[in-house]
C-alpha cells in the first residue's frame, strides 16, 4: 500500500501537544496497489485534516479539491488515521522532501515512521536531469513537466494526492525505454490513467453556498417587483382606458 504523506507547519505540530490554537494540515492520499491487479480503479483516496482556527480551517476546505477537510484534534486525529491506514498492510511511505513529515508523523506516535519510504524529490534528482538549478526539483515544476493535472498546491491533503501521482510517472519514466511484457504495458497504462485522471470540480465552501442562496433569492425578489410594478402599470392603463371611453 502506497501512503503518500504532507504536512503544512510540521514544526507547528511538532512543538505542540495540543493542535487547537495551531494553524496546520496533515495530507494523506492512499493507493492500494493490490487495486492494480483486481480492480478498474483510477482514483487515489485522499485525506486531509486541518487543525487551528475557523478562518484557517475554512480555507482548508475551500482549497481541499478532493472531498471535505476534517477539523480534528492532535488526539482524535492519530484515531482517524490509524482508521484509514491498517497497520496491518505493507505500507510505503511516499512524500515530497519527506524529512519533516516523517518527524512530524514521529511526532503523533503513529507508528508509521518505522515504515519504508519513498522521496520523490530524491528519485527526480536520480533519475531526471536538472535543467534549471532555481527549480530544485520542486512538486511544482515536476508535475508541469510531467503535464500532471495539479491546482491549490500547499494544501496538505491536494500536495499528498500529487506527490502520489508524481511518483506513478517517475515509475513509468523509468520504464519508457525497457522492453516490457503485455502484463507490465497494462500497468503502465494503469498507471499513467491513475496519475492523469481528472481533478474534481470546483466545490463551494458553506459561505459560498448561502452566498449564491441569497443572490437567488434577492434576484426571485427583485423579479417579483418588476412583475407587480408591471402589473399596476397594467392596471392603471386600463382604468385610463376605460375613463376615456365614458368620456
Amino acid at each position: 500500500m502506497l501512503v503518500a504523506v504532507d504536512f503544512e507547519n510540521p514544526q507547528q505540530i511538532i512543538e505542540h501537544d495540543s493542535l487547537e490554537n495551531v494553524n496546520s494540515q496533515i495530507g494523506f492520499a492512499i493507493l492500494d496497489t493490490r487495486d492494480l491487479f483486481t480492480s478498474s480503479i483510477e482514483n487515489i483516496s485522499t485525506y486531509n485534516f486541518a487543525t487551528g482556527n475557523s478562518k484557517y480551517c475554512e480555507r482548508a476546505f475551500r482549497q481541499f479539491l478532493f472531498g471535505e477537510s476534517i477539523n480534528e484534534g492532535k488526539k482524535s486525529m492519530l484515531k482517524k488515521i490509524q482508521r484509514i491506514i491498517p497497520e496491518s498492510r505493507n505500507i510505503t511511505l511516499v512524500g515530497h522532501d519527506i524529512t519533516w513529515d516523517l518527524r512530524a508523523l514521529s511526532s503523533l506516535n503513529s507508528g508509521f515512521q518505522k515504515c519504508r519510504f519513498l522521496d520523490t524529490q530524491r528519485i527526480a534528482g536520480q533519475i531526471l536531469p536538472l535543467t534549471d538549478q532555481s527549480k530544485r526539483y520542486s512538486l511544482h515544476h515536476l508535475l508541469t513537466r510531467f503535464d500532471c493535472p495539479f491546482d491549490k498546491l500547499h494544501c496538505a491533503g491536494n500536495d499528498a494526492n500529487f506527490t502520489l501521482r508524481l511518483l506513478l510517472l517517475l515509475a513509468i519514466h523509468s520504464v519508457k525505454n525497457e522492453r516490457l511484457s503485455t502484463c507490465q504495458e497494462e500497468i503502465v497504462t494503469k498507471l499513467q490513467n491513475i496519475a492523469s485522471a481528472p481533478l474534481p470540480p470546483p466545490k463551494l465552501c458553506p459561505h459560498d453556498i448561502a452566498s449564491a442562496q441569497k443572490q437567488k433569492r434577492d434576484e426571485l425578489k427583485r423579479q417579483a417587483r418588476v412583475q407587480e410594478q408591471e402589473r399596476i402599470k397594467r392596471v392603471r392603463a386600463e382604468k385610463a382606458k376605460e375613463k376615456g371611453r365614458r368620456r
